[in-house]
């Protein structure tokens, strides 16, 4: 558990360092936008070459592009660019651009409306092809759906590593965790208010807020539903059904309690670092990704290595593998089961806290009502992928991402959640272990 510990307070130190770091990034969307001001204001054939790019002084919601302009027949020159926008980081308005500088200078009014109406159509919208691989109109197709599967694919397989890390350890399973990870998405919203209320000017300042209290939010809820409902329940007795019921009625509880405080509505996130980038194309057609897309990537795929290291090298993985191989002869070599269980709901409730991240900065919108169908996928993914497999969990989740994203875009979106439910039925018959978990007619007893 001390390892454990101070893993977590390794991780805030990092995110506290780079939320002081981040504070000097730009809104990259805001960045193309401005750059493309830059092209206007000069004369076709002009080269331009930007070295600095930097946020507006004197806390204006805006940048500040620094450039060398060289003209047709002209030298090089130095010159700088504001160009000031309505909103902030996650302002509806940070796209509006409502004034530019030039050189100190404000543009005129005439010359403002023209630019913005005539000089800067479509701006963000389109994806130039020149430069870019060429591939076979249906290489491209099938690549596009896997980059854009990969959000769906981090949300669930993060929230089927949360039920494999509570199964593996006690063979229960903590059926709220699609609500807890809603909270988290709340808490994310919650945190981008309070970014914004704050003065945070960089959207990845404001990305960096919005996951602790998502993480920390989620983590809390999963720790005292661990350690008040599923714990106590787990000692007087070796069924599983009464847990079971027991946390239908904490999800519907939570869900409830969200639906009465936070209204029935969607609520939402505007999007940031969405500008696409080109990765390849076949003809007009471009397959892209977005910054955010590969941040969620990296984010995903770098917790499960992190929580694998920790299940592996660390002390806590060590008493976390022990007593779910046997309890009882972990406790009598001092393996503390208070401290285990704790432990485990808390890794368990950062990483349904990452996954309602996720959902709340990518996707935008959250509300109450998706909470159980998230977690009730989520758990076909973990039993698909073994649920008592940690990794296999992941990999089940990535899979049924995949697959959702994939059947949408060739088939009939209406069928998606039949067939998902059907990859689970043929799974428990042909393998009731799931892809990496055992092989065996019968689940063992953890």
């Amino acid at each position: 558990m001390s390892r454990l510990l101070a893993f977590l307070r390794v991780a805030a130190a990092f995110a506290i360092m780079a939320l002081s770091g981040c504070t000097g990034l730009v809104d990259s969307e805001q960045r193309a936008l401005c750059e493309a001001v830059v092209e206007a204001l000069h004369p076709d054939g002009t080269q331009i070459a930007i070295y600095g790019v930097q946020l507006a002084a004197s806390g204006r919601q805006g940048l500040r592009l620094d450039y060398t302009a060289r003209e047709p027949d002209d030298e090089a020159r130095p010159h700088y660019v504001v160009c000031g926008f309505a909103g902030g980081a996650f302002d509806p308005g940070r796209l509006d651009l409502v004034a530019v500088d030039t050189d100190g200078e404000p543009l005129g009014e005439a010359r403002f409306i023209y630019l913005k109406r005539f000089g800067l159509t479509d701006v963000g919208r389109t994806v130039a092809t020149q430069g870019l691989p060429q591939w076979p109109f249906s290489i491209a197709y099938a690549a596009q759906q896997v980059v854009s599967g990969v959000p769906l694919a981090a949300i669930y397989a993060l929230l089927a590593t949360a039920y494999a890390l509570i199964y593996g350890l006690v063979g229960r399973l903590n059926l709220a965790f699609g609500q807890i990870a809603v909270m988290g998405a709340f808490g994310a919203i919650g945190g981008v208010g309070a970014a914004v209320a704050f003065g945070f000017e960089s959207p990845a300042a404001g990305l960096m807020v919005a996951l602790v209290v998502a993480a920390g939010l989620a983590a809390g809820w999963s720790w005292v539903v661990g350690v008040t409902v599923i714990a106590p329940l787990h000692a007087r007795s070796s069924l599983s059904q009464p847990i079971l019921v027991a946390t239908v009625a904490v999800a519907v509880t939570i869900e409830e309690g969200l639906r009465l405080f936070q209204g029935v509505r969607d609520h939402w996130v505007p999007p940031t670092f969405s500008a696409p980038i080109g990765l390849a194309a076949a003809g007009t057609f471009v397959v892209t990704v977005t910054p955010m897309q590969i941040g969620i990537a990296l984010a995903a795929f770098g917790t499960a290595i992190a929580v694998l290291l920790v299940l592996r090298r660390s002390r806590f993985g060590r008493n976390w593998r022990a007593f779910a191989d046997d309890p009882g002869a972990a406790a009598l070599l001092g393996v503390a089961p208070g401290r285990i269980l704790a432990g485990t709901f808390l890794l368990a409730g950062l990483m349904a806290g990452l996954a309602g991240w996720i959902m709340a900065i990518y996707y935008g919108n959250v509300s109450a009502a998706m909470s159980t169908m998230l977690g009730l996928k989520a758990l076909v993914a973990a039993i698909v992928g073994g649920i008592g497999s940690v990794p296999g969990a992941f990999v089940g989740g990535v899979v049924i991402g995949l697959v959702e994203a994939f059947w949408s875009a060739y088939f009939d979106i209406g069928m998606r959640d039949i067939v998902v439910y059907a990859i689970l039925i043929a799974v428990f018959v042909l393998r009731p272990g799931g892809l990496f978990g055992f092989s065996g007619p019968r689940p063992r007893d953890v």
